[in-house]
């Protein structure tokens, strides 16, 4: 799962990083804080920035909120390029300059998990091509030494893939 505003996955974070920010204010909404369509899956940074925001009347009529994926087309307000998220739109620039997305912080973050995504790609790359070679080496002549290599790599390809789905990729 990943923070609905700015993307970065939960995983390698952990739980504990992550939480639950009522969009529409407890405080300005009591009726909906318990709503489930007013509950979204954050990260700590995200929820923290955007407290007890809501836009006032004139903010609303002039596009300026902020966006998410149940009510709009995320597309057309943020875009995620690489490590940086960019606006769009004005609800995409109120966004911007509430949770702050961009901060050195959260862009040193983002690359990390980037790297670490690539790397691990990488090494899923080089596990599958060693899988290759043994089922090509069992195909011709099966040993128990062969099997045991084949069970250790595809126990490893597992591995990498579990942590590729963890790192959001």
């Amino acid at each position: 799962m990943q923070c609905v505003y700015c993307r970065l996955p939960d995983g390698p974070k952990g739980y504990d990083n992550f939480g639950v920010d009522h969009y529409l204010p407890k405080r300005d909404f009591p009726e909906l804080a318990r709503l489930y369509s007013n509950l979204f899956y954050a990260c700590n940074c995200c929820n923290r920035r955007k407290g007890r925001f809501w836009p006032n009347p004139d903010e609303l009529r002039k596009g300026r909120f902020i966006p998410n994926p149940c009510d709009h087309v995320m597309f057309d307000h943020l875009r995620y390029r690489g490590a940086l998220v960019n606006p769009r739109s004005e609800a995409g620039k109120q966004a911007d300059k509430i949770l702050d997305f961009n901060d050195d912080e959260s862009i040193k973050y983002r690359e990390l998990i980037l790297d670490m995504i690539e790397y691990t790609e990488s090494q899923k790359r080089l596990v599958e091509q060693n899988l290759h070679i043994i089922n090509g080496r069992i195909a011709i002549q099966p040993t128990p030494q062969l099997i045991a290599e084949k069970q250790a790599a595809e126990k490893n390809r597992a591995r990498v893939v579990a942590n590729l789905r963890r790192l959001g990729a």
